[in-house]
């Protein structure tokens, strides 16, 4: 039922190339059908792999760990469905690989000792968080989110450098310790970095977790339990990340093409190798994990939305950084023209700078004056709809498109005193922008 990548030694770089031809072709698998060669095997999608992974037995191939039998990690289940990621032994060797190249990129190594807050199995987080940093040679302190007071408990709180999980789950278990057993800085005095994954993570949220623990550095991973990590945050360019280049094979859709899409749901967008994408240009990622032993990943659109930067790349112009921007199904039309999560961030950092607290933006029925309402949270100013033209301002500067827009009748400001408590389970995610078809 699956396919077979090649037998390849354990090495850090994998040879993408290589691994194409051996693949191909590929003749009449239950996922990918018959295919001659990569740039002809169709767009992987979610929820085409979350029928695929549920429906199919890897019992006979997949590794047996002792808490795991036959291991599959689910995911999170973005698309209404978790998906079971079958992990043979090997792909399990790779996988701790791959995390220690992303980890060791972040400065974790010998000496330090993490705490995890990754959900417990058989999420893959937790496992990975564990297997990853004792692979570059720190220590584990915990196994996940759920046994994180032990560290306390055992007087181990002086070992922890580094903390690692979801941006909402780090902030709520922060919270959660300092009531239990003091401020952060006195239980957890040598702590240094938060590296943080699974959503992406404004800059007022930045600041808080690095406020409310005492990091010294916020750094962020970008990755999905089908791939592993996709991209390390850039050390000396906050926001900006280094694709994984040397294990993932990445591709992009450009916003172009994704427009056509929109207009025409029978169009299929058609995709090039993120080397030839511009300096600036937006789209969608495509993922490839072609060396896996049990189900190799092939063209999986994960549905994230990036800008490519050629001109601050850290290595050479073949693997330029790249800004995560939100997941595409996010997308804002105002008027047609394109908005993402993170753009529609930065104008309100630039409008409310460190007054900002969260946000929200609700796309309205059609009857409502507005498309879209914005509830914005902040500490200690109230506003006014003159306050407003400064956001207005701003998200011009985002897209300059919206110069020809008028936004005051697009978009209603709303000040809340608070949004509601999330509930902290599993790699919790917040839900910032919510929109009709979603």
């Amino acid at each position: 039922m699956t396919i077979k990548a090649p037998e390849q030694q354990q090495s850090e770089v994998v040879n993408h190339q290589q691994l194409m031809t051996d693949l191909y072709p590929i003749s009449n698998h239950p996922l990918y059908g018959n295919v001659l060669k990569f740039a002809q095997t169709p767009y992987l999608m979610p929820a085409t792999l979350a029928d695929f992974t549920n429906d199919t037995d890897f019992s006979a191939e997949a590794t047996s760990l002792e808490i795991c039998p036959a291991c599959f990690f689910n995911t999170s289940g973005t698309t209404n469905r978790s998906k079971k990621i079958p992990f043979s032994d090997a792909d399990l060797e790779r996988q701790k690989i791959h995390e220690a190249i992303a980890l060791r990129k972040l400065g974790m190594g010998e000496g330090d000792g993490v705490m995890s807050l990754g959900a417990p199995l058989p999420s893959i987080s937790g496992w990975a968080i564990v297997n990853g940093s004792e692979a570059t040679g720190a220590r584990a302190l915990n196994s996940s989110q759920i046994d994180y007071e032990e560290i306390i408990e055992k007087g181990l709180g002086e070992q922890v450098t580094f903390v690692i999980g979801t941006p909402l789950v780090v902030k709520e278990i922060g919270k959660a310790i300092e009531m239990e057993f003091g401020p952060l800085r006195e239980v957890l005095p040598n702590l240094k970095t938060g590296i943080i994954f699974g959503d992406v993570l404004p800059d007022a949220l930045r600041a808080e977790l690095k406020e409310l623990w005492g990091f010294n550095n916020v750094y962020s991973l970008y990755g999905t339990v089908e791939a592993d990590v996709v991209a390390t945050e850039c050390v000396d360019k906050p926001g900006e990340m280094n694709l994984m280049s040397e294990r993932l094979y990445f591709e992009f859709i450009p916003e172009s093409e994704l427009a056509k899409e929109r207009q025409d749901a029978s169009y299929v967008g058609q995709a090039k190798p993120v080397s030839q994408a511009y300096n600036g240009e937006f789209g969608e990622i495509i993922i490839s994990d072609l060396s896996r032993d049990t189900l190799p990943l092939i063209r999986y659109r994960i549905g994230d939305i990036i800008q490519i930067h050629r001109a601050t790349a850290a290595y050479n112009i073949e693997t330029p950084t790249v800004s995560v921007l939100g997941r595409s199904k996010n997308t804002v039309l105002v008027c047609g023209i394109a908005l993402y999560e993170m753009q529609l961030n930065r104008a309100i950092q630039q409008w409310l700078g460190d007054e900002v607290v969260d946000w929200k933006l609700t796309q309205n029925a059609s009857q409502y004056k507005y498309s879209y309402t914005l509830q914005v949270q902040t500490k200690n100013i109230e506003l006014n709809k003159r306050d407003a033209l400064s956001l207005y301002i701003n998200l011009s500067k985002q897209r300059d498109e919206l110069q020809q827009v008028d936004l005051t009748q697009q978009i209603e400001v709303e000040q809340v005193k608070a949004f509601e408590q999330v509930e902290v389970k599993g790699d919790t995610k917040a839900q910032r922008i919510v929109l009709l078809n979603n």
